[in-house]
């Protein structure tokens, strides 16, 4: 969390920008929320605020990280939900409304999996592939509300620096594509980091793990379920931008 004076920019106007990914077999995404940093702090201290209200209801540490799988099946360290699925998504919704609130722009890029890999006998992987073009998403958004910069902080997976390798390439000679563009807005290098740790990335896993949800329907999901994930994705209001890659 940025709350030290000290580690606020000196120099030019930064946005934040915070990347986690959903997927399943043969669909993956990537979210990405982009904020200012007055929208950020007041982002951490809503979501401090939900739980410090979920430790006093139910006994937990205020700490507590809020991850939609979990928080929507009662598992890990939010058990105290299982069962409680009308209790699961009310909060759920309130931490929506909390994203919405605070006037945050989401991105969310996908691609067809299955496709990908008929299409192409040596893909990239589907990770780098739905972060690149969120990236590409983001550096235009800074561009276009002229800010200098975007500090990008990314949840922490096994082979972040192969992917950060790729991605300050992409600064220095452009993306691939036929739009290819130069990411000179983004800031070198990323930063994966705990998710456990920045409430930033667990706000934008609860969206894009949900709009998964909605988007891929599981066909032996019930309908109560399913409207239960439309509900909550309603509290969040328009998307920024939402596009799937189907090679």
């Amino acid at each position: 969390m940025f709350e030290d004076a000290a580690q606020r920019p000196s120099e030019g106007r930064r946005l934040y920008a915070f990347v986690d990914e959903s997927y399943q077999q043969d669909h993956y995404y990537i979210g990405c929320m982009v904020l200012d940093l007055d929208q950020y702090m007041d982002l951490c201290e809503r979501f401090e605020d939900l739980g410090r209200h979920v430790a006093e209801k139910y006994g937990v540490d205020p700490d507590i990280e809020f991850h939609g799988h979990p928080m929507m099946q009662g598992r890990k360290e939010w058990q105290c939900l299982r069962g409680q699925v009308h209790e699961s998504v009310s909060l759920y919704r309130q931490a929506m409304r909390h994203i919405q609130a605070v006037g945050a722009r989401v991105i969310i890029e996908g691609v067809d999996v299955a496709r990908l890999n008929a299409r192409y006998r040596y893909p990239d992987p589907p990770y780098e592939i739905t972060l690149r073009h969120a990236l590409e998403k983001t550096n235009d958004l800074t561009e276009r509300m002229g800010y200098d910069s975007c500090l990008v902080r990314a949840d922490m997976i096994s082979k972040h620096q192969d992917f950060r390798e790729a991605i300050e390439g992409y600064t220095r000679v452009g993306t691939p594509g036929y739009k290819s563009q130069r990411l000179e807005r983004i800031e070198q290098p990323i930063e994966w980091f705990d998710s456990a740790q920045e409430r930033g990335i667990q706000a934008v896993d609860l969206v894009v793990y949900m709009y998964r949800r909605t988007t891929e329907v599981d066909p032996g999901e019930n309908k109560r379920a399913q409207r239960a994930a439309r509900t909550i994705m309603r509290e969040l209001g328009p998307l920024y931008s939402a596009r799937k890659w189907v090679p």
